[in-house]
């Protein structure tokens, strides 16, 4: 019980089922003081602030951290300047996202640094800067064959000239970095990122086993949209019908690895979702959208790229609309939001809501190394807080106890 107390500009949020970091708590209240958790229990009997948030029996949550999103709406990360990105933060917060790492394309260095430096200085936005948590760099150090939507022109081996560049120039934004484990210089590029402390991620790779097992020695500690874009098995050249170990045996060996899955069955099976519950320790699983431009517009919406081509989106995914029968409708990426995949996860894991709210928050923040700040309901920590009805739709999200949504 907090007792007796009060203080200006106090928020209390009461009545709600809180999914505390120890705890899931029927019904009980968070007490929100200079944008931190001050209090959390079942009695609020006798608590006055400022402000008391009725949760009406709602879900408390933490807020949702996507640590792999290329955009949403009109936001591209891999185009859009620094004012974009504010306006598509906005965004994601009333999906319940209160963090996001900003994901490039393969492209130009000198572009991807580019967009990097405007990640940062979208950060320093005093309204919304504080959701996002630097930049995802996805390629071009990836392998051709599992590059998926990465364009086969900019692929290319880590050399330590750009490797060097690229942390001499903006370093201090980048977060995490995917590449292909049996890249030439991949294990020096591992090493490199950790010891800055950026997370070394694999992804997009038809690595071996021991490629993969190297990479971690180095520091690699998670892994881009398993079952997407990853060999993880390969049959033995010399004996027919005899499976080699790969990346997925490598990282369902290593529990310091964490495991992401994109929430969407057509990009990940269903059956991986339960089967990933299962296999990797409480920790090291995490939800994303791996989302683009145009996610969280109505099916049926046509987005047009720069270059003319055009996509629609239609069931949480975008396709390809063209005259080409070849062509038209072939998937190109994901569209959805954190919310949809959390629920999906529940769905398709069979697990309950709390269990699949940490894939969405404390789990990407200790993959990040910022779960002393946030990604979960506890006494100190941000409140960065949102409430949500069973199926996950979002009703209202609090960035640093400051409500930045409200679906009314």
């Amino acid at each position: 019980m907090a007792g007796n107390r009060t203080a200006a500009g106090d928020i209390l949020i009461f009545n709600g089922r809180i999914v505390s970091e120890t705890a899931f708590l029927l019904k009980g209240y968070v007490l929100i003081r200079e944008g931190r958790i001050a209090s959390i229990g079942v009695d609020w009997t006798g608590i006055e602030a400022a402000r008391a948030v009725d949760a009406g029996g709602l879900i408390v949550s933490p807020g949702f951290i996507d640590m792999h999103t290329h955009g949403i709406r009109d936001l591209d990360f891999m185009a859009g300047d620094a004012e974009e990105m504010v306006l598509g933060l906005a965004v994601y917060a009333s999906f319940g996202v209160t963090r996001v790492v900003g994901t490039t394309l393969s492209g130009p260095l000198e572009r991807i640094i580019q967009q990097a430096r405007r990640i940062r200085k979208a950060s320093e936005n005093r309204d919304y800067g504080g959701m996002l948590h630097g930049a995802h760099i996805e390629g071009p150090w990836l392998a051709p064959r599992c590059r998926g939507g990465h364009a086969l022109e900019y692929l290319r081996v880590p050399e330590k000239e750009d490797v060097n560049r690229l942390l001499g120039e903006a370093g201090d934004v980048v977060r995490t970095v995917t590449f292909a484990p049996e890249l030439p210089n991949a294990v020096w590029l591992a090493e490199q990122l950790a010891f800055r402390g950026i997370v070394p991620v694999l992804g997009h790779t038809e690595g071996s086993c021991e490629d993969a097992q190297r990479a971690i020695l180095a520091g690699a500690r998670h892994v881009t949209h398993m079952y997407d874009g990853i060999m993880g098995y390969r049959e033995n050249p010399e004996e027919a019908l005899v499976m080699m170990p790969g990346v997925e045996t490598a990282v369902l060996a290593n529990d310091e690895a964490s495991i992401e899955l994109i929430g969407c069955p057509i990009h990940v099976p269903v059956p991986f979702f339960g089967f990933i519950d299962k296999v990797k320790p409480r920790n090291k699983k995490v939800i994303v959208t791996d989302s683009l431009v145009g996610t969280g517009l109505p099916d049926g919406t046509v987005i047009t790229y720069r270059d003319g081509r055009q996509v629609y989106v239609t069931g949480g995914v975008l396709r390809m609309r063209d005259e080409d029968p070849k062509i038209d409708g072939n998937l190109t990426g994901s569209a959805v939001t954190m919310n949809v995949a959390l629920r999906r996860l529940a769905e398709y894991a069979k697990i309950p809501a709390h269990e699949a709210i940490r894939w969405g928050s404390i789990n990407p923040a200790t993959t990040l190394g910022i779960d002393r700040e946030t990604g979960s309901i506890s006494v100190g920590k941000l409140a960065d807080v949102v409430l949500i009805d069973d199926d996950f739709n979002v009703r209202a999200t609090f960035l640093q106890g400051r409500q930045v949504y409200s679906a009314g």
